[in-house]
């Protein structure tokens, strides 16, 4: 393999990880356009040198491997957890594809590595916003602040109202507090958070309610 040959590869892989890396920069993430092309262009490098010198034989599973398993820590560390939200899966998965991207690239695969990154950038682009325009499930805690002295009958009231809602209740509790008030909590399910403020509104119409509030469900 002569050394044209490995700069073809070079920059193919610069291109294709940049398309990915550009849509990620879009999005202000972290790992966007200058990481994507390094991780496109080391991976294909790689691969590259390996068939340049393997003498004839080559044995691509090991520079593979190699590849793999330094993507895996650098994946690992895009993802993020706060709480009960985890953000930075697409962007390590992104990582990952281009590192493939790479590999494919440094095999002469050229071919299919371009209509990888078009399927790609489909899923980024096209099936990101259809996905926007689907209402998620999401689980949330509701909690109902009253003072009634009949605090089953409430609940009972509550939960029906919620339930009237198209809400369904996981699972719902009272805890009873010293200077004569009560919270209610329910555990529910519902799509999209704008449902979830629309019934907090509801429930606090409701006689003997003093305050109704809601947060993202913490298991």
């Amino acid at each position: 393999m002569g050394i044209g040959e490995i700069l073809l590869k070079l920059m193919v892989a610069a291109v294709l990880g940049g398309l990915i890396g550009f849509e990620r920069e879009t999005h202000g993430r972290p790992a966007g356009l200058r990481t994507n092309i390094l991780v496109c262009v080391g991976a294909a490098l790689v691969m590259a040198v390996a068939k340049a010198t393997s003498s004839g034989v080559v044995d691509p599973g090991r520079a593979m491997a190699g590849v793999v398993t330094g993507i895996g820590f650098l994946g690992a560390g895009a993802i993020i957890k706060m709480g009960n939200i985890v953000r930075g899966l697409t962007t390590a998965a992104c990582i990952w594809l281009v590192a493939a991207l790479g590999i494919a690239v440094g095999q002469g695969l050229f071919v299919l590595a371009a209509l990888t990154t078009g399927v790609a950038l489909f899923v980024l682009v096209v099936v990101d916003k259809l996905s926007h325009a689907i209402p998620a499930v999401t689980y949330h805690t509701v909690t109902v602040v009253t003072d009634a002295d009949n605090f089953t009958e409430l609940s009972r009231t509550c939960r029906k109202r919620i339930e009237e809602k198209g809400v369904r209740v996981l699972a719902a509790e009272v805890k009873g507090n010293a200077d004569g008030k009560a919270e209610l909590v329910y555990h529910v399910r519902v799509k999209g958070k704008a449902g979830v403020e629309k019934l907090v509104k509801d429930l606090l119409s409701l006689p003997h309610v003093r305050a109704a509030s809601w947060e993202d469900f913490r298991a």
